[in-house]
């Protein structure tokens, strides 16, 4: 499935789930929100954002000397937001900078500027008296014109601040209404302005920011918070500027750049675990659907920082929900599920544990979830592992997961799936893994997978016949991202690719999942997981009512160059 028909599948799921998912939940556990966001609900956090430096500000501008930038920054309170006229710009005795200052030289002073020579006479073009060296500040009395007479009046220029845009007691909503006080709320990154900024100087509000204020004091509104844009060249020189300050940062939201994670994070950022990096249809996993983060070492409010990053990560769904109570069978799904990953976290086989069909990889690949930024491996003293949701029916059991690491020097996520099978015997056994996934797909997959009945009766008493894989043929070259065929047998409501590809073994599976409408036809789906040159392996789950469920084959396909 391309992009676009995985999105409408997504959406579908969901929608399912609504209608469907009751019967196969009956005795099933979903998460209830515990600990992990407390910090979030009466917290302090400060934020810096980065933004691109564009030119925007002078060098030398800086989160803790932003006095001496061209543009300089501050921060603003609903009481404060706009400038009164008499504040708007710069006042004439300010205007021009002193003789001292390094930046004046003969080629920069314009043969029309006003100059005096000797604090006495007006320089003029014809004048060979007037040099830059005798250059000297002016009052508004003797430099050129008065002020009365320079350009436009104060009171014509523009616009006064009660007609610019909107007064601050009109923006938005009143601090009185707000949750908490102006001055206690710090600022959100709507009111967010520059001080000093002519309009046209003015950075456009950041997407992100206005959707993360827009939730955060939807869901937190006792939080208080305060975001700050910082420009990305200027991000090490602003640390040093406010350590030790109220103003030093507990999170850097990105896009963080190379010198970040070639060298800046080790002396001021916790090492993060890395992210998933693939939907589960094989797509890359883009920038809008996570944005870069990360936590400062030396964050002032560390564990606010962390339920943030937590429902950062998270938020799409419910964040930090872990699993309250459940039935029986379900909590023996769940068990299994727990070991298995903690015996991958330790590079451990799964042992009996496992179903005979699993897909086969390395136990050391599950060491991977704690692989951090800069090519480091988190304490496996330090990890939590937590259940999200689980959802089992009489023969399919699935267990959406979290593994947590949190300590001084290291905090990240993982958000695995394990999907189980119950042997002959009623134990449940571990068909697949994926080790890694993003928190949206997670959900998907748990969803899809709760609902595998097929819509019609029929099918659903007659159950899964099977299918027949039809092409590539088994060992097969084809160009990258071909299609793969099957003929279905009937009884299913789901078809799953799994599969998996070789770099001296077999790397760890995945899923490709894939609706079933139509009984008994040849299904196609375009491989887009296989878009690199290598060695791949794939075979389709057939997956009926109450997981009933037939696994073909594996094929093996050989992706030639581009």
């Amino acid at each position: 499935m391309r992009a676009k028909q995985w999105a409408t599948w997504c959406a579908m799921v969901v929608l399912l789930a609504c209608a469907g998912l009751a019967r196969a939940q009956s005795e099933d556990s979903a998460g209830d929100p515990g600990d992990s966001l407390d910090a979030l609900r009466q917290g302090r956090l400060v934020i810096w954002v980065l933004r691109p430096s564009t030119g925007h500000r002078l060098r030398g501008a800086s989160a803790g000397n932003r006095d001496q930038a061209e543009i300089t920054y501050r921060e603003q309170s609903a009481s404060s937001f706009g400038q009164s006229a008499s504040d708007y710009g710069t006042a004439s005795s300010n205007y021009g900078v002193a003789s001292s200052s390094p930046t004046i030289s003969a080629e920069n002073v314009m043969p029309s500027t006003d100059q005096n020579s000797n604090g006495n006479t007006a320089a003029t073009p014809a004048d060979p008296s007037s040099k830059a060296s005798d250059y000297k500040e002016q009052t508004a009395g003797s430099f050129g014109q008065t002020s009365g007479s320079f350009g436009t009046a104060s009171s014509n220029h523009g616009q006064t601040a009660g007609t610019y845009g909107q007064t601050a007691s009109t923006y938005g909503t009143a601090a009185s209404n707000h949750g908490q006080n102006a001055g206690s709320f710090g600022n959100s990154l709507s009111t967010i302005a520059q001080a000093g900024t002519s309009a046209a100087n003015a950075p456009k509000p950041d997407p992100l920011q206005e959707r993360l204020s827009a939730d955060l004091q939807d869901l937190f509104p006792e939080l208080q918070v305060q975001f700050v844009d910082v420009y990305v060249d200027d991000l090490k020189d602003d640390l040093v500027a406010v350590k030790g300050t109220a103003a030093y940062p507990d999170l850097l939201i990105g896009p963080l750049s190379a010198e970040w994670w070639s060298g800046l994070q080790g002396r001021f950022g916790l090492a993060m675990l890395q992210p998933a990096s693939f939907l589960a249809d094989g797509l890359p996993y883009g920038e809008s659907f996570a944005p870069e983060f990360a936590i400062l070492a030396r964050a002032p409010h560390m564990e606010t920082a962390k339920a943030f990053a937590l429902w950062m990560s998270e938020g799409d769904s419910c964040a930090g929900c872990v699993q309250q109570s459940s039935s029986k069978r379900s909590q023996d799904a769940a068990d299994v599920a727990v070991s298995a990953i903690g015996h991958l976290l330790r590079g451990e086989n799964l042992g009996e544990v496992a179903d005979p069909s699993m897909a086969d990889f390395s136990p050391r690949l599950g060491q991977g979830m704690l692989a951090t930024s800069g090519n480091g491996v988190a304490d496996a003293g330090a990890v939590r592992v937590e259940v999200i949701q689980v959802s089992t029916a009489a023969h399919l059991a699935i267990v959406a997961l979290r593994v947590m690491v949190s300590s001084d020097s290291v905090f990240g996520l993982a958000h695995p799936l394990v999907v189980l099978r119950r042997a002959d015997s009623g134990a449940w056994k571990v068909l697949h893994v994926s080790l890694n996934l993003p928190e949206v797909e997670q959900q998907s997959e748990s969803l899809a997978l709760a609902n595998t009945s097929p819509p019609a009766r029929a099918e659903r008493h007659a159950g899964v016949v099977g299918i027949s894989q039809a092409s590539p043929l088994d060992g097969d070259s084809r160009p990258p991202v071909p299609e793969l065929w099957w003929d279905n047998g009937g009884g299913a409501g789901l078809q799953v690719v799994e599969w998996q590809r070789s770099r001296g073994g077999w790397l760890d599976a995945h899923l490709y999942l894939a609706p079933d409408h139509n009984p008994k036809l040849q299904t196609r789906v375009t491989a887009q997981f296989a878009n690199s040159q290598g060695r791949y392996r794939w075979r389709v789950w057939s997956v009926g009512a109450e997981g009933e469920m037939k696994i073909s084959p594996w094929r093996t396909l050989n992706i030639l160059p581009k």
